[in-house]
């Protein structure tokens, strides 16, 4: 049920009917829209019970759960509006911050883990102004620089060693790309979740194709209006080709379910590992995954790639 200051969003809607059918996301994965919004609900009670904490690590892991809870309620709106495929960036950024804070918590020294992590966020924005005034002054030459861009500057050359890479041939700095020096994929291998590196293989990817706007971003729009042009062409030499495998490419309702499934099943396995956050309870947890699991097992073609 959407609040009064978000109200539902849906493709007839947004065509000028407000009236519900079968074939909305509202409707059609109902159940998943209702544990997500208990999870949220959930979520906001124990990151508000740990807000404005004096403890840094306690704050830090306070600011992780708000960052996924932001991503839930992100994923919320876009899959409400029909727009499966913006909320797969949703869902990467949330893989990509459980796979980062199981990495982390890994370390034996973990405050010093959250150190560098939060150090590198700092060089990123500062890198972030560095460009930016760099474009400002390709725009006006001989502009006198503020206070803050000299200050920027002097950070730059002064701090962030740990991050600094060889310089380039003509001088100028090269900087790592991530805080831990490793891949995403890298970090999926090593996370103690078996299925970590499964979900890299079968959802990363995918999810990365949607983000980058790759050519299959158009593959299930033009299945659907071409559809007796795919099946007679391009597939003439398919054998045993069932008619219920052409909603596997065409099918954007079970890719709008397999995403919002896998986006509370990652939130509540990020909640569950920060360790100076109140831990979700364990029975409330437990029932909502099994209800994800079982509208699963129910309308979609293939399983979750989750732990039994």
């Amino acid at each position: 049920m959407a609040t009064e200051d978000e109200p539902d969003a849906t493709p007839d809607a947004a065509a000028g009917s407000t009236s519900p059918t079968e074939n909305q996301p509202d409707t059609r994965l109902s159940p998943l829209f209702e544990v997500l919004d208990e999870l949220i609900v959930a979520a906001e009670e124990s990151a508000a019970s740990s807000s404005q904490s004096d403890d840094y690590l306690v704050d830090f892991d306070s600011n992780v759960l708000v960052r996924g809870i932001k991503g839930l309620k992100s994923a919320r709106i876009l899959i409400r509006a029909g727009q499966w495929e913006y909320s797969t960036a949703v869902a990467r950024q949330i893989f990509e911050l459980l796979i980062n804070m199981e990495y982390l918590y890994s370390l034996a020294n973990r405050e010093a883990a959250v150190k560098r992590y939060s150090w590198f966020g700092f060089l990123q924005f500062f890198l972030s102004e560095q460009r930016r005034f760099d474009f400002m002054q390709e725009r006006s030459p001989g502009k006198t620089p503020s206070d803050w861009e000299n200050s920027v500057r002097s950070t730059l050359d002064a701090h962030f060693d740990e991050f600094k890479l060889a310089p380039r041939a003509d001088g100028t700095p090269r900087w790592r790309s991530n805080w831990s020096g490793k891949t995403a994929k890298a970090l999926a291998e090593l996370s103690s979740d078996p299925m970590r590196a499964k979900q890299y293989d079968l959802l990363f990817s995918t999810w990365s194709e949607q983000t980058h706007a790759t050519p299959s971003i158009f593959t299930s729009d033009l299945f659907d209006r071409y559809e007796e042009e795919v099946l007679g062409e391009a597939m003439t030499e398919v054998t045993r080709l069932l008619p219920s495998s052409f909603s596997l490419i065409g099918g954007q309702g079970r890719r709008e379910a397999h995403t919002l499934s896998m986006v509370i099943v990652l939130f509540t396995q990020l909640w569950r590992i920060l360790p100076n956050a109140p831990r979700p309870i364990e029975d409330e947890a437990e029932n909502r995954l099994k209800k994800v699991k079982e509208f699963m097992a129910r309308r979609v073609l293939h399983p979750l790639p989750i732990a039994d």
